[in-house]
């Protein structure tokens, strides 16, 4: 059981070092974050909404800027999992080459 944990462990680090990296890395990463928060800033109806599971009445610019967080968070998401399978294809890589599985010539 203390192997699944640490294992967790490894991989939600690996998984947040991966989101650091493309803050500096990937420049429309970053701008949709920068998009993303700013909308958060300005309206901070939606913050409480998303973070606090606050019900409350939205008027239709709100409405019109939850969509777009919607719209940007997803494109975040996209990017994101698409850097996270490649990490898993590297990590895959090294543990096959580790074990033997695969041999270098």
């Amino acid at each position: 059981m203390d192997e699944v944990r640490l294992y967790e462990m490894y991989l939600r680090e690996a998984i947040d070092e991966q989101r650091f990296s493309l803050l500096n890395k990937n420049e429309n990463y970053k701008k949709l974050k920068d998009k993303f928060h700013k909308i958060l800033e300005k309206y901070p109806n939606l913050e409480l909404i998303l973070e606090k599971d606050r019900k409350l009445i939205l008027d239709e610019t709100e409405c019109k800027m939850l969509q777009e967080l919607a719209a940007i968070y997803m494109d975040i998401l996209d990017i994101e999992e698409k850097e996270i399978f490649l990490l898993g294809g590297k990590e895959m890589y090294f543990y096959l080459k580790d074990t033997g599985i695969i041999k270098e010539e």
